[in-house]
C-alpha cells in the first residue's frame, strides 16, 4: 500500500512540474518506473485521468492565454517592466524570444495517451463500468482540445497517439503533419469522446459531453472559416451546439459568472479548478495576476486611494500582484451602461490621467492579507456558445438576432441586436466577442478566424498570423519545418 500512494505521488507532483520550457516530446515519463505496478485498479485509472487535468491546468496558468489572447491588443505594457510579454502584444515573436512552445501541451497528449491504452484493460466492476467510460471519453476530448489549441496556434502539428513510454527519443522524432490531417484527427478524437460518453451529466470542471459537444461546435467553426469546410461544417458547428444536453443558463448578473464564491455555476460548461489549497505560489496561482494592480503600482496615489478602486490589494511577493500588463482601455468601447466594464477591469486614475488598470474579472480572493489568483479558468461557457451559435447562423444567411440579444441585454438592458448583411453582423458579432469574453483567451483566435487580424495596430503587413517554432524545439527534433516568421 504504501508502495502504491508513492506512486500516486510521484504521478502528481512530476506531472504538475512540466512546463513548456521542456524540449518538445522530449518527456520523462512516470510509465518508464510505474506501469509494472499501476494501470491496475479503478483508483490507478483515476489517478492518471487527474493527473491529465493536473497538466492541462499547467497551460492554463499562462501558456493558454498567450496564445489565445495576449496578441490580440488585449493588453498592454503596464507600470513594471513587462518581461518578454511585450513580444505578444507587439506581435515580436522570432524562434528565439517566444518562450511558449507545444512542449507543455505535448504533456496533455501523452497523459490522455496512457489513459487510452491502459484504462480500457482495466477490470471496473459492474457498477462502476461507466466511469471507465467516461474516463476514456475525457481523454479522447482532452487530447482533442490540445490539438485544436496547437492547430489554431502552429498549424499542423506531429500527431502522436502512443505514450511516450520509449526511452529511445529517436521514435519521437517525427514531421509534422498538415494541418487538414490534425483537424481530421480532432474530429475523429471528438466523435469518440462522443461515442463513449455513458450519460450527459455536466461536471464543470471535468470534460462531459455538454463541452465536448461545445469544442465540436469550435472546431467545426473554425475549419469553416479557415480551411473551406463551407456549409457542411457550419452545420456540423450549429447541429452540434443543439445536442448539447440539458443547456446550461446565463447568470442574471455577468459579474456573477467569475465570483470566486460562485464557481462551478450554471452558465459554466468546462473551468479549469484553482484552489487556495494550491500552494501559494505563482506557479500555482493563474497568469492574472501579472494584470492585476500590486502594493507599489499606484504612485503617484496613496494605497488607500488604490484600495478604494480594486479593494485588498495584497501583500508579499509573487501573488500580490504585478502590473507587468494592464488591460489596454483603448481597445474597448464598453458603453456607460454595459456592466461587463467594471466587471472585467477598472483604472485608477489621478484627475483625468489613467494612472494603472487592473483586471478584476479573474482577480481571485484574499487569503489572510494575501491574494490569490485563484479563479477558475474557463474554458467554454454558455454565452460564448451562445455567440458561437450567432456567429453560424449568421454565415448561413440565418438570423443572429435571439442568440445576440440573450447576451447583449443580459450585459445591458437598452442594448438591441439590428439583424442587417452578413458583413454587418460579422462586425457586431465580432465586437460582442470581445467585450464578453475579454481576457478568457479567446480574442485573438477570433480575430483570425473572422480574418480581421488587421485590427491589431502592430499586425502590420509583414506579420505572420501562425506563432513560431521555438527554436529548442527545431534543434530537438530537425524534422520539424519552420513557419514563415514575420519580417
Amino acid at each position: 500500500m504504501k508502495k502504491k500512494i508513492l506512486l500516486y505521488t510521484i504521478l502528481f507532483t512530476s506531472l504538475s512540474l512540466f512546463n513548456s520550457c521542456q524540449d518538445d516530446l522530449e518527456l520523462t515519463s512516470d510509465s518508464v518506473i510505474t506501469t509494472d505496478n499501476f494501470w491496475k485498479t479503478e483508483d490507478d485509472a483515476r489517478a492518471g485521468v487527474n493527473g491529465m487535468y493536473v497538466n492541462f491546468r499547467t497551460q492554463t496558468q499562462q501558456s493558454y492565454y498567450l496564445l489565445g489572447g495576449a496578441r490580440s491588443a488585449e493588453i498592454t505594457t503596464g507600470v513594471q517592466s513587462p518581461l518578454t510579454l511585450a513580444n505578444y502584444y507587439n506581435n515580436n515573436l522570432t524562434p528565439s524570444n517566444i518562450d511558449t512552445d507545444w512542449a507543455g501541451l505535448y504533456t496533455v497528449i501523452h497523459q490522455a495517451n496512457l489513459v487510452l491504452k491502459y484504462v480500457p484493460g482495466i477490470q471496473f466492476s459492474p457498477s462502476t463500468v461507466n466511469e471507465q467510460k467516461r474516463y476514456i471519453a475525457q481523454a479522447y476530448t482532452m487530447r482533442a482540445l490540445a490539438y485544436f489549441i496547437m492547430a489554431r496556434s502552429w498549424g499542423g502539428v506531429p500527431i502522436v497517439t502512443k505514450p511516450t513510454e520509449n526511452t529511445n527519443q529517436s521514435e519521437y522524432i517525427v514531421p509534422r503533419n498538415t494541418i487538414q490531417e490534425t483537424f481530421a484527427f480532432i474530429k475523429s478524437d471528438i466523435d469518440l469522446a462522443i461515442a463513449n460518453f455513458p450519460d450527459a451529466n455536466n461536471n464543470t470542471t471535468q470534460l462531459s459531453l455538454p463541452s465536448v459537444y461545445a469544442l465540436k461546435a469550435d472546431v467545426n467553426l473554425w475549419t469553416a472559416k479557415q480551411l473551406n469546410g463551407g456549409l457542411t461544417d457550419l452545420n456540423t458547428a450549429l447541429a452540434a451546439i443543439n445536442a448539447i444536453p440539458t443547456a446550461p443558463s446565463l447568470l442574471p448578473n455577468f459579474k456573477d459568472v467569475f465570483a470566486y464564491d460562485k464557481k462551478g455555476n450554471a452558465e459554466v460548461l468546462f473551468a479549469i479548478r484553482y484552489s487556495l489549497a494550491d500552494l501559494p505560489s505563482n506557479l500555482s496561482d493563474n497568469w492574472n495576476s501579472f494584470m492585476f494592480v500590486g502594493p507599489s503600482d499606484f504612485a503617484p496615489l496613496t494605497a488607500a486611494t488604490a484600495i478604494a478602486t480594486f479593494g485588498t490589494l495584497g501583500s508579499g511577493a509573487g501573488n500580490a500582484g504585478i502590473s507587468r500588463v494592464q488591460p489596454d482601455i483603448t481597445r474597448f468601447n464598453f458603453t456607460s451602461t454595459d456592466t461587463r466594464k467594471n466587471a472585467t477591469y477598472l483604472t485608477l486614475y489621478n484627475g483625468p490621467t489613467p494612472v494603472v488598470t487592473g483586471l478584476v474579472k479573474y482577480n481571485g480572493t484574499v487569503d489572510g492579507t494575501t491574494r490569490r489568483f485563484v479563479s477558475d479558468i474557463i474554458i467554454y461557457r454558455w454565452a460564448d456558445v451562445l455567440l458561437m451559435k450567432a456567429e453560424i447562423k449568421n454565415a448561413l444567411g440565418q438570423d443572429p438576432t435571439t442568440e445576440m440579444n440573450l447576451v447583449m441585454k443580459r450585459a445591458d438592458a437598452s442594448a438591441s441586436f439590428t439583424n442587417a448583411s452578413q458583413t454587418a453582423n460579422d462586425d457586431v458579432i465580432l465586437n460582442e466577442r470581445l467585450k464578453e469574453l475579454a481576457f478568457e483567451g479567446k480574442a485573438w483566435w477570433d480575430l483570425v478566424r473572422f480574418n480581421k487580424t488587421s485590427l491589431v495596430p502592430s499586425m502590420t503587413a509583414n506579420k505572420e498570423i501562425l506563432f513560431p517554432i521555438s527554436q529548442n524545439t527545431i534543434n530537438f527534433n530537425p524534422k520539424i519545418v519552420q513557419n514563415p516568421l514575420s519580417k
